[in-house]
This record gives C-alpha cells, structure tokens and sequence, in this order.
C-alpha cells in the first residue's frame, strides 16, 4: 500500500458521545469504501486500548502524547479504521487509495481545511474538502468520514454516489470478505490482507523458482511447486493484543500445500524480504502447514510492528503534533516560546524513535537484502520528510532535512550494490537494460537513482542477478553503516542544543 494517504482529523464539535458500529465492527465502514480493492487493513482501536497490556501501560491516557511523539500512528479520535486500495502488486505501486474511519468526536470539513490548506467541497451532497496533498475528504455521517488519494474528483464523486446507492452493498472480492469477517468472528484488532487470485502465472513463477536460494538443495519439483504457488489466493496478516503483542500470517492456496512444509518458511520469509515485508521476528515465529494453507505464527515487538505498517506509508505530516494548547496562547511570548519547545521536542522525539528503529535494525541486516534495507532508508527519510513544522524551531527543521538526506546518501549505499551489479549483468547474457536518473524529494535533489524497466525488470530470472549482487555487499553496509554513526552523533549535539535553548529535557 505504498503511498497510503489518511487524515487525522481535529474537530470543532463538542459533542464527546462516542458513536455505537453494530456487532459487526467494520461491516458499516467497509460498505462506504470503493468498489475494486485488493488490500484491506482494519483497525479496532477499542479493542486495542482495552487489552492487558494498553491497561497496564496506560495507553489510552497516554494516547495523545504516544501519538504526537510518533510512536501511534492511528489518532487519538479512531474508533475503528479501515484502509483500502486497488495495487499493482507487481510495481507495488497504488492505483489509488481510501479510507474510512469512525471517530468519538464529529468531524469538521472546514477544520480540516483550515489546517491542512485545503478548501470545502461537497460531493454528491455530501460535506468534503480537497487537501493540499491530494487528498479527498468527504464527510459520510455524523461520526464518519472517508480519505481518498490522489484526488480525482470524478472518481471521488462515483465513490460517493455508490457508497448511497445500496445500503446492503458489499464493495469488497471473497477473499478480502473473508478477512473482514475474520476480524470481526475472531475479535482480532488489526487485520491487513491482499487478494492475489489469479495475479502471477505458473510459468513466471517457475522462472523465478531458479534463482530461490531457500529451495537450494531441497528435493523439490519446481513443476510442481510452480503449478500449486500459482492458485495463491491471498495473504493475511493478524495482529492481537493480550499481555504482549502476538501476529500471525496466513497464505491461502486453492489446492493442497503440505508437500511443501520441508521448506515452505524459508521461502515464505525468503519471498517477504524480496517485497520490503520482512521484519526479524519473523525468523522466530513458528510454521504449521494444513491442507490449502500456510500458517506463520510469534510475538511481535514494538520495533517489528512499526516496520509492518511503515509498509502503509501514512505520513506523519496529517499527525497533530500540538495539542490545543496551541489555539489558546495568545501573544504571550512566554506561551509562545513554550509552544515552539514542546513542538521541537515533539519532533524531535519523531525523528529520533525512527534513527533508533533503523540503527536497532542495522546491527541484525545479516538476513536482509541490499535491496530490502535501501527501502527501509527511503521510507524513513520520506516519514521525516512528512513531519509537519508548524511552530518548530527553524534550527530543528534544517536539522531534519540534513538527517532525512544522509539517510537517502545510505539508501543510494545499498542501491549502489545494485547498480554495481547492473554494470555487470550488462555484460552478461540476455542482460536486461538498466537506466539512471536523477531523484529529487521534496528538499531538493538527493542523487542519482538506480532505475530500469520495472516490469520487465520484475519479471527478470534472479539466479544470476543474485551472484553478482553479492560481489558488492560489503561497501555498501560499510558506507551505510559510516553514514548512520554520524547520523548518531548528530543526534545527540542536537539535543544538547535544543535543551540549553529551552531549558527543557530534550
């Protein structure tokens, strides 16, 4: 779900009733969402805040503070939450993207633009606002309201006009059904699921098969295995909160898999590493293998569960890092300059919980791929990048533009593992052709990019890609690994600075 856009919204009722879903949880959200998805990710945010261990953390008195600092991404006014879009699981690239969310306060549309410098709309007689992001909301009912991105207004005007048209309407495949109606039947908090009916081909999978290192020296018959990998219908991760934090994942066949279970882990992780989804945990977690499904089960650690959903890619720029003390301060300078502190220590703090995820995982990239770890650098500098700035300190802003740009100097690192492999697969047999461009973010060029045909690239055979890539391994985690350290040290100046200028633990 790369790209997913969804709002925080701040409201300017002061109704606190808290509204009331039917037994069915998601059942009224997942009706108002688009036709022609085939993700699917649902949060029961009540669920969470009632578990053991939310209570005893005090997550729900602590919620406004864990999310201002980063550390929640869902805002404090969820309920429940779902996020749905229509991918091209093999770009992983987003046709567009939607979500609906049920909140404990009304929401309101010129609140919403006020802050986030957009402008009232109405669609299809319903209140909404275009963002300056690109992004539609649209107010579907008291307490609900639905994100779309990017905003095209056509197809955000159909979206409404069907999600009216039939009450008993069900904009959902089998398979993502399925996974509604697990969460639902099963109590299960978080559910994130993607429908893969009839996506690869046996025979593109059998080409993929040869360059697998998990099946190396395995008595496998990739006919076979190739024939049976291609009647996947689908992928379901679950996610429960008790006294800890347990996940499962559920790949769904349309045939028997048990032939499989010698080494369906090793390719199952193997494969999540090859699409950004790998986390450590993962390694830990146990395999059962029964009939048309492969189960993979353990606990998740804090650190884990914020990779998986940086996967969602929701930039902290919609997050409120203020809380309301900033509508009532005033032209008291005193009240000012503590505004901008506690804003430049909330971001500050969001900075340094994503430099620490990523040194933490640094020293464990032993089972990671190059290509894999340059992603986990872009999506973090892209969160810092996203950071909204309102009341931060200038010194602190320049700050984090020279953090996210060193991480993307240990992204182009790793990915130049890559482009020192394309140099020489060129010169290799039935080479595919590969390109370089300029990339620029949002604070301006960053370096070159490693870039090629990427569907034809996907569809490349990786036994050879695989060797090569391995002769370069070693100068890209050094160079990435040199980078993080000053990223470290830099850190820790920063702080110092920050708390003689505030007089406030930074």
């Amino acid at each position: 779900m790369n790209r997913f856009f969804w709002l925080t919204l701040l409201v300017a009722s002061t109704t606190l009733c808290t509204p009331q879903l039917s037994h069915a949880q998601f059942e009224t959200l997942v009706r108002h969402l688009p036709e022609g998805a085939n993700t699917l990710v649902l949060f029961n945010m009540e669920k969470i805040l009632a578990s053991p261990l939310a209570v005893q953390r005090k997550w729900a008195e602590n919620q406004e503070n864990m999310f201002e600092s980063g550390i929640l991404f869902i805002p404090p006014q969820t309920q429940q939450l779902v996020m749905a879009s229509e991918t091209d699981f093999e770009l992983m690239q987003p046709h567009w993207n939607a979500s609906v969310v049920n909140l404990s306060d009304e929401p309101s549309m010129l609140t919403v633009s006020e802050r986030y410098d957009g402008s009232i709309d109405e669609i299809g007689g319903q209140e909404a606002a275009v963002l300056s992001n690109n992004t539609y909301v649209v107010k579907f009912g008291k307490f609900i309201a639905g994100m779309m991105y990017p905003a095209d207004r056509q197809k955000a005007a159909r979206w409404v006009e069907e999600a009216y048209a039939n009450t008993g309407r069900k904009p959902l495949g089998e398979y993502l059904q399925q996974a509604e109606g697990y969460a639902d039947n099963n109590k299960t908090p978080i559910i994130m699921a993607m429908d893969f009916e009839n996506l690869l081909s046996k025979t593109l999978i059998r080409q993929r098969l040869d360059g697998m290192k998990s099946l190396q020296g395995q008595k496998v018959d990739l006919d076979q295995l190739a024939a049976t990998l291609a009647t996947i219908r689908g992928a379901m991760l679950g996610i429960n909160v008790t006294d800890r934090v347990f996940g499962a994942i559920k790949i769904d066949f349309g045939q028997d898999v048990t032939f499989m279970e010698p080494y369906a882990k090793a390719l199952l992780l193997e494969s999540l590493g090859h699409h950004g989804a790998m986390i450590q945990e993962f390694n830990d977690w146990k395999l059962e293998v029964t009939g048309k499904e492969i189960l993979l089960k353990g606990s998740l650690q804090q650190s884990g569960v914020q990779r998986l959903f940086s996967l969602l890619d929701t930039p902290q720029s919609l997050h409120a890092m203020v809380s309301s003390a900033s509508s009532s301060t005033g032209s008291d300078p005193a009240s000012k300059q503590e505004l901008v502190a506690q804003a430049t220590k909330q971001y500050f703090h969001a900075i340094q919980l994503l430099v620490t995820d990523l040194s933490n995982e640094d020293e464990k990239h032993d089972t990671y791929t190059t290509g894999l770890e340059a992603m986990w650098y872009q999506r973090y500098a892209a969160k810092i990048d996203a950071l909204p700035i309102l009341h931060v300190d200038p010194v602190m802003i320049k700050f984090a533009t020279q953090v996210s740009a060193t991480l993307r100097q240990s992204q182009n690192a790793m990915r130049s593992v890559g482009i020192q492999t394309a140099s020489q697969v060129l010169s290799a047999p039935d080479a595919q052709v590969y390109n370089y461009r300029t990339a620029t973010g949002p604070w301006g060029g960053y370096g070159y990019r490693y870039a090629y045909n990427p569907r034809a690239s996907a569809r490349a055979t990786a036994t050879q890609d695989m060797d090569i890539a391995q002769q370069a391994k070693i100068k890209g985690y050094a160079t990435a690994n040199n980078l993080m350290q000053q990223i470290t040290v830099a850190m820790a100046d920063m702080r110092r600075e920050m708390t003689e200028k505030y007089n406030v633990e930074f």
